[in-house]
């Protein structure tokens, strides 16, 4: 099955399909990760597996998870429980060094909650 990226309208089947993909590509990531031996590479793993679920959620919701990104400015389907784990991951990962470096933070931040334009 070919999935049409471009598509604003994706199907339920090609939808699960991407998610299947998806699972595929998550799972052969953990093994290689943990013999990396870097604990916060391995937390992309649950990273991306809550990003598969999230996007699950969102197609129960009736919503195409396929284009939710911010070049479409459309969001994906989330409960508090999965920003609260997504947040705990990518503290893992980027915390430390944000919080230890003002300036990092500042950028981040401004780039990932820009001012509106007026």
């Amino acid at each position: 099955m070919h999935l049409d990226l471009c598509s604003q309208n994706h199907t339920k089947d090609e939808m699960k399909e991407a998610l299947r993909r998806m699972r595929v590509v998550s799972n052969s990531f953990y093994g290689p990760a943990t013999a990396t031996g870097c604990h916060a590479f391995i937390e992309f793993c649950g990273f991306m597996n809550e990003f598969i679920k999230v996007c699950e959620g969102t197609m129960n919701a009736g919503e195409d998870f396929l284009d939710s990104n911010t070049h479409n400015e459309k969001g994906l389907v989330m409960q508090p429980y999965e920003a609260d784990y997504l947040a705990e991951k990518f503290d893992c990962i980027f915390g430390p060094t944000l919080r230890s470096d003002p300036k990092l933070k500042k950028i981040f931040l401004e780039k990932l909650f820009p001012e509106p334009t007026r």
